[in-house]
């Protein structure tokens, strides 16, 4: 399907596979507005799409599960909510049992489906019990459209912390039954953040990454068994980030780009491809992965307006749909982009090229505080747009951001971007002359 200019790969999720994939329908951005290589990329995602599907029914889920996954779709049926026997009895009020006895009577007490009805009205088929240490296999497959074309990179830096996070609460309530967490455990997880931000000087942002992330897996994994846990799964998760504060990257001024990247030999001591990264983020706002990620195909110098054209492809996926764009390419941007027209090739990552380039800064006094990195040249790219009040919308389209105003026509926006870049643009003209 088109919207927007852009195609999506759309299908609905087929009735039989309901218990395993809550979704009516699927649909995935194919980061594309020419229908040609929407045809390609719509069958790598459909293939995708039924990995994930065969991966969710054949997901890691205990031996019990099918019996007790009937009972609660059963109960739901009639009208219920699955509880198993001990719980009703000790628990359910006098008329909530007796609606269950009459249903279950009405059902047909002693009819083929009999044992069935019993299970789903009376409780009596047992809950797998589904260890918190198994909730992340189950929790994966029920991923894999999220990371359609993403790298094998890109899903490890994205498992990674959620592993971890999994393995952290562990280590703060136990390994329980998933359907046993409780909000007594949620809030024992929070205080023991608290206590490892006052003894090892970490973030509160950190710890509300993984208070997500935790509640993520919950969620699927519950699902994904068909688990009726005792409380809602948002419920207990209710207010329990933590306030942080300004953690956020410290933009460089401009002025101080100007003269210490630009206009000094601050960064002689550099490789070439680490200084022409430097460049070309000071110019173009974009994350270090898209620079480190552009083709030969993505850098055109021989065009009217010069521009690199920032996509999914074998290098690296795109953060999100809006992430593919083009951005014209001025001042210190076009002296970098010209100096490797066919890509940065040196590092074998992204990260390890932020490492290297973050480590050079610190080491040389070329960061004001702690808080500055080489990340801090996007934000500076945002100020400065702001600085000479460039619409919304240009600014969020530059950025790769979702746009929250009306969208400019496709035919001008290099045009237009290239218009409100030149107002910004660094002075290169001393840079390789020092």
């Amino acid at each position: 399907m088109e919207r927007d200019g852009y195609y999506y790969y759309y299908r609905r999720v087929p009735k039989h596979l309901a218990p395993y994939d809550s979704r009516k329908h699927i649909k995935v951005s194919l980061n594309t507005k020419d229908k040609n290589v929407a045809r390609k990329r719509v069958v790598i995602h459909n293939e995708t799409i039924e990995q994930f599907w065969r991966e969710l029914v054949t997901a890691p889920v205990p031996q019990q599960d099918e019996r007790y996954r009937r009972a609660v779709q059963t109960a739901r049926l009639h009208g219920f909510v699955y509880r198993n026997i001990s719980d009703i009895s000790a628990n359910a009020e006098l008329g909530e049992i007796v609606d269950r006895v009459l249903a279950f009577m009405g059902a047909g007490s002693k009819g083929e489906d009999a044992p069935i009805v019993r299970d789903a009205l009376l409780g009596t088929a047992a809950e797998p019990e589904v260890l918190l240490s198994q909730a992340f296999a189950i929790y994966r497959p029920r991923c894999i459209d999220r990371l359609a074309g993403k790298t094998e990179h890109q899903i490890r830096k994205w498992e990674n912390p959620r592993r971890l996070a999994m393995e952290n609460f562990i280590e703060a309530v136990g390994d329980k039954p998933i359907a046993d967490v409780t909000r007594k455990d949620i809030l024992g997880f929070q205080n023991w953040w608290l206590d490892r931000i006052r003894d090892e000087e970490l973030k509160a942002e950190t710890a509300n990454k993984h208070f997500g992330y935790v509640k993520d897996i919950l969620d699927n994994a519950l699902l994904a068994c068909d688990i009726e846990a005792s409380t809602d799964v948002r419920t207990l998760f209710a207010k329990v980030k933590l306030r942080s504060g300004d953690d956020s990257r410290k933009p460089f001024e401009a002025e101080y780009v100007q003269v210490v990247f630009l206009n000094s030999d601050a960064l002689n001591g550099m490789n070439a491809e680490s200084k022409a990264l430097v460049y070309m983020m000071a110019d173009t706002g974009a994350r270090v992965a898209e620079i480190f990620g552009l083709l030969p195909e993505d850098v055109n110098l021989d065009t009217e307006i010069p521009f690199i054209h920032i996509r999914g492809n074998e290098k690296r996926g795109l953060k999100t749909a809006q992430s593919d764009r083009q951005i014209p390419l001025v001042g210190a941007a076009l002296y970098g982009a010209q100096q490797f027209p066919q890509g940065l090739s040196r590092y074998s990552s992204a990260d390890s090229a932020s490492t290297q380039i973050n480590k050079y800064f610190r080491e040389n006094g070329l960061s004001p505080t702690k808080e500055h990195s080489l990340y801090s040249l996007r934000h500076t790219f945002k100020d400065r747009l702001r600085d000479v009040q460039a619409p919304e919308e240009v600014i969020d389209n530059l950025m790769g951001h979702k746009s929250r105003g009306p969208k400019y026509g496709r035919g001008h926006i290099l045009e237009t971007k290239f218009e409100w870049l030149n107002r910004i643009a660094f002075d290169a003209s001393q840079i390789g002359s020092i």
